[in-house]
């Protein structure tokens, strides 16, 4: 006998783990438990995803099985893509705020230096304009070599904040509407692409 039940997997082009149980009440009644994993997703809260539950006769899932899964599978897939992405991101403000830390640091061993040479010095825990303007020009070189390799959401993750950087509001505002509305439209071409 010959199905084409992997060809369709095959074809849905979305890489990943699949755990499939098929529980037979008996000759006519079928429970499918589908359950669509990434190949790797470092956030925990993936764990949290329940298996697709399928109720019905053998004739109704080799019609409907397929049907009924390929979306919610891409929506999964786009969700570990998006949380891999913030994990990056995360990272990322992670180094850059061990930069910071580093900056403080280094602050404080001159002002021991200092004290110990009979000078009372107060370390100025501000960061200076340059070292702010060089982390933002460095902050959107990044989100810029990003968007060239189609990385929207990790551009959006590692965009420097209005809070941080009030007077590039407008630009700000500007580079976030950008990078959402390609995350949208990639996302809307993926499951394009995977219902052909």
């Amino acid at each position: 006998m010959t199905t084409n039940f992997f060809e369709i997997i095959a074809g849905l082009n979305i890489p990943g783990n699949w755990k499939i149980t098929i529980q037979t009440e008996d000759n006519t009644a079928f429970t499918v438990s589908a359950l669509f994993t990434a190949l790797q997703c470092g956030d925990n809260a993936a764990k949290a995803i329940p298996p697709m539950l399928l109720n019905g006769t053998a004739s109704e899932l080799d019609k409907g099985f397929f049907e009924t899964i390929t979306v919610p599978v891409q929506q999964t897939a786009g969700l570990y893509t998006n949380m891999e992405s913030y994990l990056k991101g995360l990272e990322a403000a992670k180094l850059a705020s061990k930069q910071e830390q580093d900056n403080r640091e280094e602050a404080r061993k001159q002002a021991a230096a200092n004290k110990d040479n009979g000078d009372i010095v107060v370390p100025d825990t501000k960061i200076s304009k340059e070292e702010k303007k060089k982390a933002y020009d460095d902050a959107m070189q990044e989100v810029s070599e990003l968007i060239k390799k189609l990385k929207f959401s990790d551009a959006l993750h590692i965009l420097p904040s209005i809070a941080d950087y009030p007077h590039k509001e407008g630009e700000l505002k500007k580079k976030t509407g950008y990078l959402k509305t390609q995350i949208a439209l990639y996302e809307k071409a993926l499951i394009n692409f995977n219902a052909e």
